[in-house]
This record gives structure tokens, sequence and C-alpha cells, in this order.
């Protein structure tokens, strides 16, 4: 049993790491994409619209309301999530992961052509 319990710690330091790293990678991220909005605000919008400087605090304000606005927060269009971990169950499609031919070939034979089909009748004039 000793040799389980010191891999067990092992493998509870290594994934610490790993969240560590992580979570210092995002901060360094965050503080540089802070620092280019603030470059970039600050060399065009004063000259193109008028706009006043801005400060580092107020460029990464900018990137976090953008996120909160524009982000998509690990959803596809279609409310599914998506991501690494995320595992879809069988038949259950998202519009990130299932972009291939064979699956848009499989929706059109089973649902498309039938529902084109009932489509013209219905628009039909007769």
């Amino acid at each position: 049993m000793r040799i389980k319990s010191d891999r067990c710690r092992r493998d509870g330091k290594h994934i610490a790491l790993h969240v560590l790293g992580g979570m210092a990678m995002a901060v360094v991220f965050g503080v540089l994409f802070g620092y280019f909005v603030m470059l970039l605000w600050n060399n065009l919008m004063p000259d193109l619209f008028g706009f006043k400087l801005i400060t580092y605090w107020q460029g990464l304000g900018l990137v976090i309301m953008a996120r909160l606005l524009f982000g998509s927060h690990g959803f596809c269009k279609s409310g599914h999530r998506s991501g690494r971990f995320n595992h879809h169950k069988e038949g259950h499609s998202c519009c990130c992961k299932d972009n291939d031919e064979s699956t848009k070939e499989d929706w059109w034979q089973n649902e498309g052509k039938f529902a084109f089909q009932e489509y013209l009748k219905s628009t039909k004039v007769e």
C-alpha cells in the first residue's frame, strides 16, 4: 500500500502544479491583454474618433467587459457545451463539433429531404 499512496501524493502534486500554472498563465495573459488594449486604444481612438486616452486599468476593464458581453463562455450558438472535456451523448450534435460533411449528409438523408418536400407541397400554387 505504501507504493500506491506515494503515487497518489505525486499525482496530487502534479495536478496542483498544473492548476497553479494555469492560474498564473491566466493572470499573465490578462495583464498582457489589458496592456495591449490600452496601447491600441491610445494610439487609434483619439485620432480616429476624438476619444480620451485610457489607463491600464481601464484597458483591462475593457477586456473583461468584452469577454462578458461577447465571449462564448464555453457554449456553442445552439446552447450546447463545447470544450476539451465535453463528451457529447450519442446523436447529440453541437455546431462547434460536428461540421464534417458526413454529418450534414446524414441529416439531409434523415430529416432535410423530407422537410424540403413537405415545404414544396405546402407552397405549391394550384
